[in-house]
């Protein structure tokens, strides 16, 4: 007798110092923690917490939503709840997990019919954070919003405006500097699509990609060569390409910063005496670059020599 007083007054005591409590259910011949306790169907459980939500009481439907997840994972309503929370989350401002809830169900539910609404919901959020350029999205935040988008799009790589989507995010990621994710964008694009515009489009982005790539300070001409390779390549394939001014443009630029290594050169051999040497780079820049600053300079410098 005295062991259940004992035990009475310490549960009674552990009861009331703010932890949950139990209740009997004769039913099951079980204690059950009300907060944890589920619906005996999923479709009851679902619509306590729809009720809930719309009584008001969110964070309490979250909760409901989240244990029929629990315990109701194969269910019909499982694909219903994770759209509940992914639009309980968006009205509320958290778009990050709000767009995980929607992902979810394309990646354990891809049967659901709830799926397209809910990869066009993603693209809305993810449209709307390419959109933003607040301070608060630098770095590493500013190449997760992209990856929103990359995620979308491989959910649904033969949308309508899939290959629309794709070029927007290889251009976001060129313009904050992800050059790697770039290439990769826009040379999947190339390969995956075949309209015309888009394909030409993407070939465009990865040479301007591969040229905004190469450091200011690289002294490695191989990259160069590379880059001219491919744009000879584009303007034979696409002769009247109305991009051919920008690549036009670039083989420019990329002619100037050639010509100045070089020029850098012959600078140093004549500054050292070696004249010969000098000479000799200055005939370099004079053939292969005439219409760059530098081969306007070398042109004088040899005449000057002569």
């Amino acid at each position: 007798m005295r062991i259940r007083k004992v035990m009475f007054a310490l549960f009674f005591m552990w009861a009331s110092a703010g932890f949950t409590y139990w209740e009997w259910t004769p039913q099951t011949g079980r204690w059950i923690n009300p907060k944890f306790a589920v619906k005996g169907t999923p479709q009851e459980q679902f619509e306590f917490a729809e009720q809930l939500r719309k009584d008001g009481y969110i964070q309490k439907s979250i909760t409901e939503h989240q244990k029929l997840l629990k315990h109701y994972s194969v269910s019909d309503y499982a694909s219903a709840s994770c759209f509940a929370l992914g639009e309980i989350y968006r009205e509320s401002g958290d778009d990050r997990k709000s767009f995980d809830y929607y992902q979810r169900i394309v990646d354990n539910y891809p049967q659901s019919p709830l799926v397209f609404e809910a990869v066009k919901k993603q693209s809305a959020i993810a449209g709307k954070a390419l959109g933003q350029r607040s301070l608060r999205f630098l770095g590493s935040r500013q190449k997760e919003k992209g990856d929103m988008l990359a995620t979308v799009i491989e959910s649904h790589p033969y949308a309508d405006d899939s290959a629309a989507k794709a070029l927007k995010l290889g251009r976001f990621y060129l313009e904050i500097k992800e050059y790697e994710k770039a290439m990769e964008t826009f040379a999947m694009t190339a390969d995956r699509y075949t309209n015309p515009e888009i394909v030409e489009e993407a070939r465009f982005y990865v040479l301007k990609t591969d040229y905004s790539s190469i450091p200011e300070v690289s002294t490695d001409l191989k990259r160069h060569r590379e880059v001219n390779a491919k744009i000879r390549n584009f303007l034979s394939v696409y002769p009247d390409s109305r991009y051919r001014d920008e690549v036009i443009e670039i083989h420019r630029r990329l002619a100037e910063k050639e010509a100045k290594k070089y020029f850098e050169i012959a600078v140093y051999y004549e500054r050292a005496g070696k004249k010969d040497s000098a000479q000799y780079y200055y005939k370099i820049i004079h053939d292969n670059y005439p219409e760059t600053e530098y081969g306007k300079i070398s042109a004088g410098k040899i005449s000057s020599a002569d």
